[in-house]
């Protein structure tokens, strides 16, 4: 008897001891999908709220998904109204964009453009000239658009990856580096209310443009605070005033 029970004994530490490690090694599941949301931000400059933003995503039933961002700024006799948008796929929690359109009016010249992208080609078109501009020997991998690495360092950091470089194809069609450090852990108060964020900072190189930018695990990482230094005295930032989640 006691020769069966330390068979047995033996046999069901090796099983639990195998699970174990079945368990330990099981691969983590990467998130490819964030439900559907509108975010909705005040432009803060000098203590003054001078505009209004917006963040939604939309899952399309292609399974693509699409991302806008626009603001809405009133300041003096400064006006400036702007709005991006990008649809794209997302794979294994990379951003493979599709497409990528910026219009901006107000003070001074309006601008307008529009970006199509082809992975597979490794060719990007700038679709107001209609011809190829970036073509597969300058393409990097990776590559976002001015939008979509927005949403690619929100994936990132929902999937614990802690990547934050991004070569981005610029509106004119130049490809740069946008890279973010991480700073680390902080509590900010927004309108929304008080948040436990992440903080991450991107230098331009070359230049004194700084950005600040906080994003919250406890809304799955969206960004609830953006703030941007060009100089002393040219400083804005958003501020999270709603957050509207709806799941499809």
């Amino acid at each position: 008897m006691g020769k069966i029970i330390s068979t047995r004994v033996v046999t069901f530490i090796a099983c639990m001891a195998l699970t174990s490690y079945s368990q330990a090694t099981e691969p983590t599941k990467v998130i490819s999908k964030i439900d559907d949301f509108t975010a909705k931000y005040n432009i803060v400059h000098s203590g003054d709220i001078v505009g209004k933003a917006e963040r939604r995503l939309k899952n399309l039933a292609d399974g693509s998904i699409e991302f806008s961002y626009k603001t809405d700024i009133e300041w003096l006799i400064f006006s400036d109204h702007r709005r991006e948008d990008t649809v794209n796929t997302v794979v294994d929690g990379v951003i493979i964009p599709k497409s990528y359109k910026s219009a901006r009016e107000g003070t001074g010249k309006d601008k307008y453009y529009h970006w199509s992208f082809d992975v597979d080609a490794q060719t990007a078109t700038n679709l107001k000239k209609k011809k190829p501009q970036i073509k597969q020997l300058d393409w990097p991998a990776g590559l976002q658009s001015k939008l979509s690495y927005h949403l690619q360092s929100r994936f990132n950091l929902i999937n614990n990856r802690n990547n934050f470089s991004f070569e981005v194809l610029s509106t004119s069609g130049k490809i740069g580096n946008y890279t973010y450090e991480y700073i680390g852990k902080e509590n900010i108060m927004t309108p929304y209310g008080n948040i436990d964020a992440i903080k991450l900072k991107r230098k331009k190189p070359g230049k004194k443009q700084v950005t600040y930018v906080w994003f919250a695990p406890e809304l799955n990482y969206l960004m609830v605070k953006l703030h941007q230094i060009e100089s002393d005295f040219k400083q804005f930032h958003a501020e999270l005033l709603s957050f509207e989640p709806s799941a499809n």
